[in-house]
């Protein structure tokens, strides 16, 4: 079953989506100058942009001179993300620029955003510094996944894919140390908070909101204070807080309701309006089914038991599908739009629904099937699982 739990709902975070904050206006403003020099890159245009909402705003512009010198300035009231951009170049060099800063950086032609040198400005340095460990991390990962795919066929391939798990588990450690130590060390810095959401790859972060969440807090605790008004800063309090009621949430929902125990008799909200008790509905077999229209697993597992519910419904077999979701009118458009023919119930607070605290629910897709007296007969089943045991009744 894939876990569509609520911790996956508080939103992905890449180096640049994080960036991609709202403005907010602080103290006063100050002018910080960025001075530099592109080896090999004269008459090179650079960028100094501004990430915002789903724009990169060019803040100030400028072309290299004939020995590769470039000179640029921006106004900034509070420590702020910026990318520097080289016309020809495929990465950009990010910047956390504080008021007051004189920047002097240092880089060549090909390699513009990968070995520079930077002065002036802490906190850009600790972010080449964040960012460079990340790669030769990740370089090593993407080194022992070609050894791996090139040994595949030797005839020792046992035991080099022994030494290349070994390696693997200890880059991963050892990355995450460094990671935790950056994140004490400089708590002060919004540096702390791209490491804090730093990821390996778009499957594989390097911290885990659950198991790290007191680094998250100890983040937000040291800048919160310091910078309330600053976008990036007020993004990680929201998002603190949300996690932390969903872990007190998660802790509650630990497990599901164990076979053989029988479901509360709720009343449920049905989209429509009215409610229904599941000890009403005087079926024998009954499939409480929570999903959710953003969930592609759910709706695409669906059309599957949309077939069982064709085949079985005329012999006793219903279906109850609970929606964690907060629009109605993207319910009821998903509804028609999939042409749902059960129950769909919805109160539309999503995981704060106290639905799924009565019932034990903390990811999706899950699953009851009770009988008509809300005994429990079997969980979480798939939907091949599910016609064998209709077919056997």
């Amino acid at each position: 079953m894939i876990d569509y739990s609520f911790f996956k709902n508080i939103g992905k975070f890449f180096l640049l989506a994080l960036l991609f904050t709202s403005s907010a206006c602080g103290g006063t403003s100050s002018e910080v100058t960025i001075k530099g020099s592109f080896a090999e890159g004269n008459h090179t245009l650079i960028l100094l942009r501004k990430p915002s909402e789903d724009l990169l705003t060019t803040i100030d512009s400028t072309r290299t001179d004939s020995q590769g010198a470039f000179e640029l300035s921006v106004n900034v009231d509070t420590p702020t993300f910026f990318l520097l951009q080289a016309e020809g170049e495929s990465e950009p060099i990010v910047l956390l620029i504080e008021p007051k800063e004189n920047i002097v950086i240092s880089t060549q032609k090909g390699s513009f955003a990968k070995s520079y040198s930077i002065s002036g400005s802490k906190g850009s340095r600790l972010v080449y510094e964040l960012n460079s460990r990340l790669n030769r991390t990740v370089a090593v990962i993407d080194s022992l996944s070609t050894h791996f795919r090139s040994s595949v066929d030797s005839f020792n391939f046992n035991q080099i894919k022994k030494s290349i798990d070994s390696t693997y588990l200890t880059t991963l450690d050892e990355h995450r140390r460094f990671t935790i130590n950056f994140i004490k060390e400089n708590r002060y810095s919004l540096a702390s908070i791209l490491a804090l959401y730093q990821q390996y790859d778009q499957t594989r972060s390097v911290l885990n909101r659950r198991k790290d969440f007191e680094l998250f807090q100890l983040v937000d605790s040291a800048l919160f204070p310091l910078y309330p008004n600053n976008p990036m800063v007020a993004n990680l309090n929201s998002n603190v807080k949300k996690i932390s009621a969903q872990l007190r949430l998660y802790d509650k929902r630990n497990e599901m309701l164990d076979v053989g125990q029988r479901l509360p008799n709720l009343r449920l909200p049905i989209v429509s309006g009215d409610t229904v008790s599941l000890w009403s509905l005087n079926k024998k077999y009954i499939l409480l089914d929570f999903w959710a229209t953003w969930c592609d697993d759910c709706r695409g597992s669906n059309k599957n038991l949309k077939g069982l519910y064709q085949r079985f419904s005329s012999k006793g077999f219903e279906v109850v599908q609970v929606a964690i979701d907060d629009d109605k009118e993207m319910l009821i458009k998903t509804i028609n739009t999939d042409s749902i023919p059960w129950l769909v119930v919805s109160d539309f607070l999503q995981w704060d629904s106290p639905i799924l605290d009565s019932l034990s629910i903390n990811a999706i897709p899950s699953n009851y099937l009770i009988d008509k007296n809300g005994v429990i007969l079997e969980r979480n089943l798939r939907k091949s699982d599910l016609e064998k045991f209709l077919q056997g009744k």
